[in-house]
């Protein structure tokens, strides 16, 4: 019992000294490390970092620490896509002394969640966070980052109303964010001008006042030629709108392909997939060239293969992270006043109080464990619980515009159907798989026709060809077979 209890000593000693003579400068320097991630877009590295800061900064009460670590813990969920755990680290922020008296934070909050609720297209819930993140720059001392927080707050509105379509709204908070910048030197916030300049010419597009798109776009321009700017895909994209607006389709692919240039460029893979994506159907569309179509629906299928590959290990290495910070919670949670005092008691109460700890430490490491298995396997559920509804909507929508993004959503929402699909033939291209998913939902052949701008004829084309190689009956009705299909347990 006496080894035991010095064992125990020992080991709280340790911990002490893993944290550092000062755990205040270690979670500080983890911090810098932290934001260097942040810049670079490094979200899982970004998220593995924060876990650790956390449990030093709880260790030592380091109020300012545990607040802005859960932070950057919290801003890389939201970009990984996890929310239901995001949601929870911006809970422990409002806990701490650091958020109550530091109107900054609580300004960044309300950002966070606001993103987060624009990605589950949870748009009332986002607009709402916005709203409190405009209040609370009100109290911002700083006057230099109460007008950046506005500005990007309207600019994050204008983003919500466009996709809510609702254009009045949109361009409200466009003429405000313009108000915000008259008098800013142009050089300090040209990335914020360009985002302005793209936004007026993209709504005023869709509006169908051309003169007016094409003068902001060629300020867009203008800035990205005097400051040489990298990141300039939304700028072409608008401008590709705006010429098939126009009725001038092969202008439009000019400004398409060089807005795909861009986003290889600069390494942004998963535009890059939807641009080849959009191009294959544009091409398609007005029958600009079978080549091009067949060239860059074969780069869309592998970019996608190899991103939904990567996205999966990123998940799976994410989940863990999460479940190990779980089991360590016990231990991190350990109060700097009760190591003290395990520390100075006597051997005798030492024995008992060691009986005391580890009776409670394995109760709850049990407890702990039993949650983190039944968080493994809930996490989805609840996350899909929450937004199910919305991704539905999103779904028939998707369709609807042919997005290239509506198979990568089908798949999410009905993995068992495209495995029954697969099982059946393994070969099958993603033009097929787009066409059964769409006949799964049930639309017609007019409607498939009508959205994937082909004439009825071809569809019913399509519906033979596969009839044959799924060996349909004739009598069968074409969906339902789908439909049962996608009831149907897929054989081991």
């Amino acid at each position: 019992m006496k080894k035991q209890v010095l064992f125990f000593i020992l080991c709280l000693l340790a911990l002490q000294v893993v944290a550092g003579d000062n755990p205040k400068q270690t979670v500080d320097s983890l911090l810098t490390k932290i934001r260097e991630y942040h810049q670079q877009a490094d979200f899982v590295p970004q998220l593995e970092t924060c876990l650790k800061a956390i449990d030093i900064a709880n260790a030592a009460n380091y109020d300012t620490g545990i607040a802005k670590t859960h932070f950057f813990a919290a801003d890389a969920l939201v970009n990984i896509g996890l929310f239901k755990e995001s949601f929870k680290h911006l809970k422990s922020i409002e806990s701490t002394n650091y958020y109550k008296e530091n109107v900054l934070m609580q300004t960044e909050i309300h950002w966070v969640r606001g993103r987060a609720y624009l990605k589950l297209q949870m748009f009332q819930q986002a607009i709402r966070e916005f709203y409190l993140q405009l209040a609370c720059a009100k109290n911002l001392e700083n006057e230099v980052h109460r007008k950046i927080t506005n500005i990007n707050t309207y600019a994050n509105l204008s983003a919500v109303f466009d996709q809510m379509g609702k254009l009045d709204s949109v361009q409200k908070y466009c003429q405000l964010q313009l108000e915000g910048l008259r008098g800013e030197d142009e050089k300090t916030y040209k990335y914020i001008y360009l985002g302005l300049y793209d936004a007026f010419g993209q709504l005023y597009t869709k509006k169908r006042d051309f003169v007016k798109a094409e003068y902001y776009l060629k300020q867009s321009l203008e800035l990205i030629k005097k400051y040489n700017l990298s990141i300039v895909s939304n700028t072409f994209t608008y401008l590709g709108n705006l010429e098939e607006k126009k009725l001038n389709p092969e202008k439009a692919i000019k400004f398409y392909e060089k807005e795909l240039a861009n986003a290889k460029e600069v390494g942004n893979r998963e535009r890059t997939k939807n641009s080849y994506k959009y191009l294959a159907n544009y091409y398609r569309k007005y029958q600009l060239g079978d080549d091009k179509v067949k060239a860059y629906e074969l780069a869309y299928v592998l970019l996608n293969d190899s991103l939904e590959k990567e996205n999966r290990q990123v998940i799976d290495v994410v989940l863990n992270q999460v479940l190990n910070a779980k089991d360590k919670e016990s231990e991190t949670k350990v109060s700097k006043a009760a190591k003290i005092t395990l520390i100075t008691i006597v051997v005798l109460l030492a024995a008992v109080a060691l009986f005391v700890w580890r009776h409670r430490h394995n109760r709850k490491i049990l407890d702990e464990k039993e949650e983190a298995l039944q968080e493994t396997e809930t996490i989805n559920k609840e996350l899909t619980e929450q937004i199910g509804e919305n991704k539905f909507n999103s779904l028939i929508e998707l369709a609807k515009s042919n997005n290239p993004e509506f198979l990568t959503l089908f798949k999410e929402l009905y993995p068992e159907f495209i495995q029954a699909l697969k099982a059946l033939d393994p070969t099958l291209r993603s033009t097929e798989l787009e066409f059964c998913a769409m006949a799964f939902l049930n639309f017609s052949t007019k409607n498939i026709a009508e959205y994937t701008f082909v004439t009825i004829r071809a569809v019913q084309v399509r519906k033979n060809r596969l009839r044959k190689k799924f060996e349909i009956p004739s009598d069968a009705d074409f969906n339902n077979w789908m439909r049962a299909l996608g009831e149907t347990p897929t054989m081991p």
